[in-house]
């Protein structure tokens, strides 16, 4: 139930995040004040002005929430270990995607992680690498 909950929470964030750089170009496109003319009194750099001045008046449109949101933001805080992806497994730090799949194999074959310090057991990682990620990482 909970990794249904963490996936429908990193799908909602990477909507918003997709939205964050599409309404943009989505409003200015069917707005029609900002529709590029060009004419003999203006160079074209007054022109390029004038319409970048209008494009950002219309990003207020967003919503403030999607504005906030970073591409980072849509990264988990926390990584069960014990049902972790090999590409989820690769965001702690240290750990690449050779000694993601190791920790995937410890996993498959010795069962699943009972505590953080579990991790160290796996070949190619030791205790500095999970004191540096404990703070990410969980067996529940």
């Amino acid at each position: 139930m909970t990794m249904v909950l963490l996936w429908l929470k990193y799908v909602m964030k990477w909507f918003a995040t997709l939205a964050t750089f599409l309404l943009p170009s989505i409003i200015y496109a069917a707005s029609p004040i900002c529709t590029p003319t060009h004419t003999p009194e203006q160079t074209p750099e007054q022109a390029y002005l004038a319409i970048r001045e209008k494009t950002a008046a219309t990003t207020s449109l967003i919503p403030t929430a999607l504005q906030s949101i970073s591409p980072l933001a849509t990264l988990p805080k926390t990584i069960n270990i014990n049902t972790a992806s090999e590409a989820e497994l690769a965001q702690l730090d240290g750990i690449g995607a050779k000694k993601a799949q190791e920790i995937i194999l410890y996993r498959d074959t010795m069962g699943a992680f009972t505590r953080v310090d579990d991790l160290a057991k796996v070949k190619g990682i030791g205790k500095a690498t999970v004191d540096k990620n404990r703070h990410r990482i969980t067996v529940q």
